[in-house]
């Protein structure tokens, strides 16, 4: 439910980004739509990290065969740290906008994106080996 709520939020406040895109873009001069498209890029990737943040505590929940029990450990601590890349991404696109540094956000959307596509294929491929 927590992460529903959390998909609903993101959701509102990606409608909220673009008013703050329109800010951070005049408080620079010569500054494009492309320079601040990175803070919508970072708000659409919390939404679809918290629709599947929602969806693994279901899958979780049904992984009850326990002679797979280490691969339930080890997705339970995969989806833990997509939880935590995802709310440390939440952290740094809602920081104000004189605060926030493009950088981290790029980066921190590249790390969430592509640590959430790992787990999904770590999954797609039946929980074979995934380096953390």
């Amino acid at each position: 439910h927590a992460h529903s709520e959390a998909q609903h939020f993101a959701k509102r406040q990606l409608k909220e980004t673009e008013q703050r895109m329109v800010l951070l873009q005049e408080s620079s001069e010569n500054s494009k739509w492309a320079d601040v498209e990175f803070l919508k890029t970072a708000n659409e990737q919390l939404v679809e990290c918290r629709r599947v943040l929602k969806y693994t505590y279901v899958f979780a929940y049904y992984m009850t065969d326990e002679s797979k029990a280490l691969e339930k450990e080890r997705f339970e601590h995969h989806q833990e740290m997509l939880e935590r890349f995802t709310e440390h991404l939440s952290e740094k696109s809602e920081l104000p906008l004189a605060e926030m540094d493009r950088t981290d956000v790029v980066n921190q959307t590249r790390v969430v994106d592509r640590f959430m596509k790992n787990m999904l294929k770590y999954v797609e491929d039946g929980m074979e080996d995934m380096g953390a």
